[in-house]
């Protein structure tokens, strides 16, 4: 891998943020003169005292101000980015953005963007636009990646809950807020247009957005209207080097071999890559128009429309000969563990290999997964805002939809034997591999396998309304009670196609295919291997280039390939268990008081507060039975009441240090396609076993008593630390195992979700925020954000389906967080420096090993940096670049760093674009 490119890039940022006091200095033209210099005619005292007590107001420190403001004022624990400027939010999706709160955690997904954000470790997050609930096709929570954070004026997280709230978060709410016309004060035309540069995905990718916005007077009243348009293109490319799981090494006839001392060794069962390589297109409109007859009445009318269009190959290179033939040039190490896996060889110390080759007719093949995906999410809202003097009502009808799909169509093609298949280690917490003299090089080699095509589709809708009063009493300890009541109906769907390889004409070969091919299926007598193979680079841990089939060839082609296997045009038919249908009604009432009175001289304030939520739920869905292979539809209905109590109270020392202590009880619905009972079933091939995967009718709310408490001091409008600690009392925390199970005969790999026991989640939450205004001149333009938070959390669960009860960490959890960032704002020059981290945690529980069950993920670190300059008061240039450092995730089988299973190459991006206002 080239490493002049980030060290080369990290210095210059370095550099650029350590000189940009230095440069705002030379371009004011005098170091000693502040940006609002006094005078020439005033005296020199006067003068001096006004440089003390003035701070220029950029767009920058009024965000910051604002959002510590949100922090400082709210009943709840909040914390939030605010983009005063349009389009200046910090990065280029809102799920991106949310990196930078105190207490979030995001990952990469397969395709290169952030797909995962946890809160506090917990991913279960309910989401809201503009305080009212959305989400994304059958899912409950929305796909934060799909909106660009151009489109976003505040992002508010709220950590602890109250009755107003919508339900469905332990973890928390997110809540995205976009821009109206009434927040301009007239006309408002402004846009951004960046041009993007991927290292790995190899081109410029076009960014814009664009937002207009006007209000105007009239007899009738006040009226206001806006729209806005963000597009976010990306061609990316998202390596991944895999090892599979360990497992005892054998002689090929299996019989383990043994150390010198009679201990047993581990090795990856084979060695893989997958490559993601696409085209991702994603748009969004959203419009707002508002209507005030009177100063008491608002009408407003909004909505929001997202889309993305998602065309990738995911191109695989795979060798399994453990088990298969007997290695050669094996090392061994030194870490050693006794065997978790039943059986004969239970308990028996293990140690891990270190390298080795294996030679022999054994199984490599590579294969590409042409996908190609669609998705919308579309909301749109109706609602009425009355205030009186003392009572405020609100009403709102919301309709939201969405939907998505994904279309994958595969050909595996093999290798002839014999094949070696060279591992040279595990340095770089990767595993390092290559198959000797490049087979994969040669199209001759290549000899047809399985065709397998695959489609999911998902859908869901809802319809809403909500009615929300609040009654201001003009003295007394109550300052005003709260009410609200909410229905929802909603709809979530499902359905997907049957999973099978379907064999080449004649068959792939006879008895071992690798030694015996069938010379009828050698590629480059089929098809033109010009145009059927493409090639793929090599890395850090695959030491080698290699063909598969291109991804415009099978696409282009689909339905010829389709007849050459003997299968119909179109899309393969629909597999019964993968359907499901849920429909959920939901009805809740919320009344809360709002108090403010003084304790032993100190005012206090607070809410106290109840919810309850009625919801009834059909599901629709087909049962398996795995003795006849047949599905039969079925039916169920649930119905659940929750009640969940909430309490907060605020202690104000002074104006500047506060108490913040909250109670509440939250819970967290199972996903829609945790519930699907039916089972999926993708046969097994030659190299693994069948995968499959069911729901669980019978899973019940994550429930979770939440308790906060936070010391907060506010000590300038740009400047604050605070020390929160928070705990949270979870039952029925829904954890995905892996388990081997055999159906029908065949082995599989069963992944279904299953209730824990009781748990619990606690840490503290550390910030700090501050504008270093007391330096001189162009310094003071410097300032630095800083958060941690420390988590540590375990459950009680099954170590495995059906296993016995143990207390182990929850899923997603790391225990080490922080941000820090380095920012820089004066004379219309503005920089930031970020560096985010997040250690390890546990991603899932895997099926038994010999070195248990838990998949580790070490997440990548990520160091961003970002430079803007006012070229006028209307146009400003923007540079930014990602991942400076070139940190990569890395995936492990267990504990320690012996047993790598995937390094995930995280990309690093350079962007030059222009901000306009006019």
């Amino acid at each position: 891998m080239n490493t002049r490119f980030p060290r080369s890039l990290l210095s210059l940022s370095i550099l650029s943020a350590l000189m940009l006091p230095t440069l705002a200095m030379a371009q004011d033209g005098n170091a000693g003169t502040t940006a609002q210099q006094a005078p020439a005619d005033q005296n020199p005292s006067s003068q001096d005292a006004t440089n003390l007590d003035t701070v220029v107001v950029t767009a920058l420190r009024q965000s910051l101000q604002t959002a510590q403001a949100i922090k400082q004022d709210a009943d709840m624990v909040v914390d939030s980015i605010v983009a005063e400027d349009i389009g200046k939010l910090p990065d280029n999706s809102v799920a991106d953005a949310l990196q930078r709160v105190t207490g979030v955690q995001i990952a990469q997904g397969g395709q290169g963007e952030t797909t995962s954000v946890v809160i506090r470790g917990l991913p279960n997050v309910i989401s809201t636009l503009n305080g009212r609930e959305i989400f994304s096709g059958s899912g409950r929570g929305y796909a934060f990646q799909n909106l660009p954070a151009t489109a976003v004026k505040t992002l508010r997280v709220y950590k602890s809950s109250e009755a107003s709230l919508p339900l469905g978060g332990i973890a928390g709410l997110v809540d995205i807020e976009l821009r109206r016309p009434f927040d301009f004060d007239g006309a408002e035309v402004a846009g951004t247009l960046t041009g993007t540069h991927s290292e790995y995905g190899g081109k410029v990718d076009p960014n814009a957005s664009l937002l207009l916005s006007n209000r105007w007077d009239t007899d009738a009243g006040e009226f206001g209207a806006l729209v806005n348009f963000g597009y976010l293109g990306k061609h990316y490319a998202y390596d991944a080097v895999w090892g599979d799981f360990p497992k005892i090494v054998t002689d090929g006839s299996n019989n383990p071999i043994r150390t010198t001392e009679g201990n047993l060794i581990a090795a990856p069962n084979g060695w893989g890559t997958a490559y993601n390589q696409g085209d991702r297109k994603r748009g969004a409109f959203n419009y707002a128009l508002q209507w005030k007859p009177n100063d008491r009445t608002e009408v407003y009318l909004e909505g929001l429309y997202d889309w993305v269009r998602d065309d990738f190959d995911q191109a695989f290179y795979f060798s399994f000969p453990n088990g298969a033939v007997a290695p050669s040039q094996l090392g061994v190490g030194n870490h050693c563990y006794p065997n978790q896996l039943d059986g004969p060889l239970a308990g028996q110390t293990v140690c891990d290999a270190t390298s080795g080759s294996w030679t022999g007719d054994t199984y490599a093949a590579t294969s590409t997964q042409a996908h190609k995906q669609r998705g919308q999410d579309i909301q749109n809202a109706l609602g009425v805002k009355w205030d009186g003097d003392q009572l405020h009502l609100s009403t709102e009808f919301t309709r939201t939809s969405g939907y998505y799909r994904d279309e994958n169509f595969i050909i595996d093609t093999f290798l002839s034997g014999p094949i070696t298949t060279v591992w040279e280690g595990t340095s770089g917490s990767h595993q390092n591999w290559y198959l000797a003299g490049d087979p994969a090089l040669d199209p001759s080699r290549f000899y047809l396998n399985g065709l397998f095509q695959t489609w999911a589709h998902s859908r869901g809708e809802e319809n809403s309304w909500r009615g929300d009063g609040r009654f201001e009493f003009l003295d007394g300890p109550i300052a005003s009670i709260q009410f609200g009541l909410r229905y929802a109906d909603r709809t979530a769907s499902a359905k997907g196609s049957v999973e099978i390889s379907t064999p080449p004409p004649g068959g792939a070969g006879t008895d071992n295919i690798t030694a015996n091919p069938n010379p009828d299926n050698q590629v480059v007598g089929l098809f033109p291997a010009s145009s059927f193979f493409c090639s793929k680079r090599d890395n850090a841990a695959l030491h080698q280039k290699f063909l598969v089939p291109c991804y415009d060839y099978l696409i282009d082609n689909a339905d010829a390939l389709r007849a050459f296997y003997g299968l119909p045009a179109g899309l393969a038919p629909e597999n019964p268990g993968r359907f499901f249908d849920i429909g959920e009604r939901k009805a809740a009432g919320y009344l809360q008081a709002k108090y403010d009175f003084e304790l032993f001289g100190l005012p206090v304030d607070g809410l106290v507060g109840v919810r309850v939520e009625k919801v009834k739920r059909d599901l629709s869905a087909f049962s398996f039975d795995a003795s006849t292979s047949v599905y039969s539809p079925i039916t169920r209905q649930t119905d659940d009441t929750n009640t969940l109590p909430n309490a907060s109270m605020n202690l104000h020392f002074s104006d500047e240090w506060q108490l913040r202590l909250v109670a509440a009880k939250t819970i967290s619905y199972p996903d829609f396609g945790a519930l699907n009972p039916s089972i999926s079933l993708n046969p097994g091939t030659i190299n693994r076993p069948g995968i499959a995967s069911s729901g669980n009718p019978d899973l019940s709310p994550i429930e979770s008593m939440n308790y906060d408490a936070s010391l907060e001091w506010y000590f300038s409008p740009v400047g604050y630390a605070s020390a929160g600690v928070f705990y949270r009392d979870i039952d029925g925390y829904i954890q995905t195992y892996v388990t081997n199970v055999t159906i029908g005969g065949a082995p599989y790999e069963l992944s279904s979700p299953q209730s824990a026991g009781s748990g619990h989640l606690q840490g503290v939450e550390l910030a700090y925020q501050q504008t270093f205004d007391f330096l001189p001149g162009a310094w003071s333009g410097l300032g630095a954000q800083l958060n941690y938070t420390y988590i540590d959390g375990s459950t009680r669960s099954p170590q495995f389906i059906g296993g016995p009860e143990i207390s182990r960490p929850l899923q997603n959890v790391s225990k080490n967080n922080y941000n820090a960032v380095l920012f820089y704002e004066n004379q219309g020059l503005s920089a930031r420096l970020a560096y985010g981290y997040r250690s390890r945690y546990i991603d899932f529980f895997t099926q038994p090993t010999v070195s248990g069950n838990e998949d580790q993920v070490e997440p990548a670190s990520s160091l961003d940096f970002s430079v803007s300059y006012d070229v006028t008061p209307q146009t400003t240039l923007v540079f930014s670049a990602t991942n400076l450092l070139g940190n990569n995730l890395h995936q492990f089988w267990g504990d320690g760093d012996t047993r790598p299973r995937d390094i995930r190459f995280q990309d690093k991006t350079l962007a030059l674009g222009l901000r306009f206002k006019l």
